[in-house]
């Protein structure tokens, strides 16, 4: 895994395959525990509980080879945003290309290689030249101690993937890789599948689809199980009163409220703006229902900072809770975000995950195509299943006034599920069944692929033989590059770590102010 962070996904599996007698060792490329989603130190946890569990650090291949094949798959992950499968993605192609040089954008804009031919003919030059790279000896030094069955990797598709050496060294050993794609977007707006690996687990038909027409993965190699990250919300209820919890929040609970649930800062980079307007058009609008009705708005945890400095002071029933945003991990931030989706007459949401997990508690979910967030609502593929998976779960809107007929109607029915949202958990989260979890579905087929023949997927020798003088050279340059890169880098990092530090003091301070509000000791 990349970072600590990852591990939440994954938690109840890494628990099932120790409770079936596996040993786990999980190795982060970064190895300092990520201080937003992993508050509680969930690897730790599962150490000092599973006497077959371990953690440790995984190298990082920062050699000449590694600066080379980072710049071959950085190039590859752009290409592919130049398909036509791509046309309205501009804000996911402009993603990718902060990760290529220049000249990579000059060439592939003009010319015969910005042709659909010449994509195709450069694209498979350059996975010919990165599947000629070597192995990393620190890495088939680390991989070989380990000794493992099978190497599972999330997420592996991060601009440039430096977890392909890893793969790499697995194929050289023979030893059988699987994929296990950690979110609903992972596929399609991210980079690619860097490989080959022998297996890949997806959460639906939709995902596997993505996997075989956009990756290349013969079907034959991809299981659908489900997401296993949702599994624990199906057994989950109430902590408190809905009285108890609009008090806590700070709203009316002689009025039903709508839970306005905030999207990320690539998503809605200026969403408290929009958010205000919104309340405004309720506040505005002909109906009684939406003028008195609650709003709790929740903050994105990694697009919060917005909101410290957002003042409803002149919005009535409305509350920003909890101020600076949590990800639910403990019993304690779990129990606070069901218990908001629970007690709510409807939510709303632009592009966000917290979508799905309304969809699970069973509460209507809608949204409003706003011109703003066109790029990263239609502009992205996985919105498009919020609207048609399972017949759709969204209630779409093309305006304010059609936004506003819908909400009036939501809080005239009350919380009852119209049906919209068990056909699309039937279809995206537990396509075995609604009463079926899917962690043993994806332990199933981690063990299946460990017993499995490893495929071969090291590249032709003679190809090998013959490119690595020229990789020799280009691997030098990229190196060369790269610290030029990384120099030009230091002070936005420096300047980055600043604001981090900045956002944790907003966020002590915000959850400070929101015991004080709440009566609790600061």
């Amino acid at each position: 895994m990349r970072h600590s962070g990852f591990v939440r996904n994954f938690e109840s599996t890494l628990r099932l395959l120790c409770e079936r007698g596996h040993r786990i060792h999980v190795a982060f490329l970064n190895d300092d525990r990520h201080w937003l989603v992993d508050t509680t130190n969930v690897a730790e946890q599962l150490c000092n509980e599973y006497p077959l569990f371990s953690r440790g650090t995984a190298p990082v291949r920062d050699d000449a080879w590694g600066v080379l094949g980072r710049d071959l798959r950085g190039r590859l992950d752009y290409l592919r945003y130049l398909t036509p499968f791509y046309r309205d993605a501009p804000r996911l192609r402009a993603r990718a290309a902060n990760d290529v040089s220049a000249a990579t954008l000059r060439m592939t804009e003009r010319g015969p290689l910005g042709t659909r031919p010449g994509l195709a003919v450069l694209a498979a030059w350059y996975r010919l030249l990165e599947r000629s790279i070597p192995v990393s000896g620190q890495i088939d030094a680390f991989v070989a101690e380990q000794e493992p069955d099978v190497l599972l990797i999330s997420p592996l598709i991060e601009p440039g993937s430096p977890q392909r050496e890893y793969v790499r060294a697995a194929r050289a050993r023979q030893i059988r890789t699987v994929l296990c794609v950690g979110s609903w977007d992972n596929l399609t707006n991210k980079g690619l599948i860097h490989g080959p690996v022998d297996h890949v687990t997806v959460w639906n038909a939709y995902m596997k689809k993505e996997a075989v027409e956009l990756h290349r993965v013969p079907p034959d190699r991809v299981t659908v199980t489900g997401a296993q990250q949702f599994d624990h919300w199906f057994g989950w209820a109430p902590s408190s009163s809905r009285e108890a919890f609009c008090t806590r929040v700070g709203l009316d609970a002689d009025h039903p409220y709508l839970l306005y649930l905030c999207s990320s800062k690539f998503v809605a980079p200026d969403e408290a703006g929009f958010v205000r307007q919104w309340i405004r058009q309720l506040r505005e609008s002909s109906s009684p229902r939406l003028r008195s009705a609650g709003v709790l708005v929740r903050p994105h945890p990694q697009n919060e900072e917005q909101w410290s400095r957002f003042d409803a002071s002149d919005l009535t029933n409305c509350a920003i809770y909890p101020r600076a945003g949590a990800i639910p991990i403990d019993a304690a931030s779990k129990a606070e975000y069901f218990d908001s989706i629970y007690h709510s007459a409807a939510v709303v949401g632009i592009n966000t995950t917290a979508e799905i997990e309304s969809a699970i508690v069973g509460r209507r979910v809608y949204t409003l195509l706003a011109a703003e967030f066109h790029e990263t609502q239609v502009g992205t593929v996985h919105f498009h299943y919020l609207r048609e998976a399972g017949g759709g779960l969204v209630h779409v809107a093309r305006d304010f006034p059609e936004h506003l007929l819908q909400l009036d109607a939501a809080l005239r029915a009350g919380v009852e599920d119209d049906g919209r949202c068990r056909r699309f958990v039937e279809a995206f989260i537990r396509p075995h069944g609604i009463d079926a979890a899917a962690t043993p579905k994806l332990v199933d087929a981690i063990e299946t692929a460990a017993v499995r023949p490893a495929i071969d997927g090291r590249p032709s020798r003679v190809a090998a033989r013959l490119l690595r003088p020229i990789l020799r050279r280009r691997a030098a340059r990229a190196e060369r590059e790269a610290a030029v890169r990384l120099e030009e880098k230091a002070a936005e990092r420096r300047i980055k770590s600043q604001l981090v530090k900045e956002q944790k003091k907003r966020q002590r301070k915000a959850r400070k102010r929101g015991r004080t509000e709440a009566g609790e000791p600061a």
